[in-house]
């Protein structure tokens, strides 16, 4: 009896064993065939599940690009300065541009718009600062950009606030309105809060009318977009302040704030704060800053400054973001 109940148990095991073989083998051939298939030749720039690891927000599969033919793309600067120049390309070749960066960045800017056509149908400006509106303004003082814009979006103050709150820098507001005045008026608009923009397959909603406060005043008065590509959602908040961020969260539901892709706020350092994040809860963080700020770097080494992004770079790794797109880097593109 216990001889047989033995050669029961023996070949019970030989069983099992042929089967943990076979799956061992078939794990093998899987590993082996995934591989393969998850490390094409890509740019670095193509947001893969191999690379990125995205959960099911993003409704990606191995290899796949999240925006179906579309693109994302963070520009770099000319010269080592922080500035937020983006392009959104939907999969039929319409563009929007926001900000832009400074009047030096006008000649790549230029030169990227113009290998994707030269053809803007849109034009987002959060707010009028030079690092973020001075490429647009050079490309519509000069007649030769070979740049075609049909469509401004913009939502400005009175002249005389940007006067009173920083007089240093209303020249460039004072040379934003007058380029602008040559497009004609019908290309010509001031967005308000809950307005949506349909250009081409990219979605634009206008979340809040300018805030105009006393502290730090027209980086709080920038306008906040939610752009959707691919059902894909991006978080532009410009350089908006712990004051403006604050408004914003208070007067937005957290639905309306919850993005995949978020551009951080006034370049990564002293934006809005960490509960704004969070209730964003982005994968992807864009980080339109140099390496000398994305180090808090004054020339004495990482954190020798007194700015804010290694806190807040902190806040996004807590946050679990899955992965940060910098400018430090160059031009960063996401497919």
């Amino acid at each position: 009896m216990i001889q047989m109940k033995t050669e029961v148990a023996m070949k019970n095991f030989s069983i099992w064993k042929k089967i943990a073989a076979c799956v061992l083998f078939l794990n093998i051939v899987f590993t082996a065939f995934t591989t393969e298939l998850l490390t094409p030749s890509v740019s670095a720039g193509e947001l893969t599940m191999r690379g990125m690891g995205f959960g099911p927000a993003l409704n990606i599969g191995p290899g796949s690009k999240i925006f179906n033919g579309g693109s994302l793309s963070l520009l770099s600067d000319y010269d080592n300065r922080q500035m937020l120049s983006m392009i959104l390309q939907d999969k039929d070749g319409t563009l929007v541009v926001i900000d832009g960066g400074w009047d030096i960045d006008a000649a790549h800017l230029t030169e990227v718009l113009r290998s994707k056509g030269g053809h803007v149908s849109g034009w987002f400006i959060t707010h009028p600062h030079s690092d973020h509106v001075g490429a647009l303004v050079q490309i519509l003082e000069n007649p030769d950009s070979q740049i075609t814009i049909d469509n401004v979006y913009y939502s400005l103050a009175d002249p005389a606030w940007y006067e009173k709150v920083e007089p240093s820098r209303n020249s460039m507001v004072s040379r934003l309105i007058s380029a602008l005045a040559t497009l004609p008026a019908e290309k010509l608009h001031t967005v308000q809060k809950d307005q949506e923009i349909q250009l081409g397959q990219i979605k634009a909603r206008v979340l809040n009318n300018p805030y105009l406060l006393d502290v730090t005043s027209v980086n709080n008065s920038s306008v906040a977009y939610k752009f959707f590509l691919n059902n894909v959602s991006i978080l532009v908040l410009g350089d908006m302040g712990p004051e403006a961020g604050e408004l914003l969260a208070a007067e937005r539901s957290a639905e309306d704030l919850k993005s995949d892709i978020v551009q951080m706020a006034h370049h990564g350092q002293y934006g809005v704060n960490q509960d704004v994040y969070a209730i964003i809860k982005p994968q992807i963080a864009l980080w339109p800053c140099p390496l000398w700020l994305w180090n808090n770097d004054n020339g004495g080494g990482i954190g020798s400054g007194d700015w804010k992004t290694l806190e807040t770079r902190k806040w996004m790794e807590e946050l679990g973001v899955k992965v940060n797109y910098c400018i430090k880097d160059g031009d960063q593109i996401i497919y």
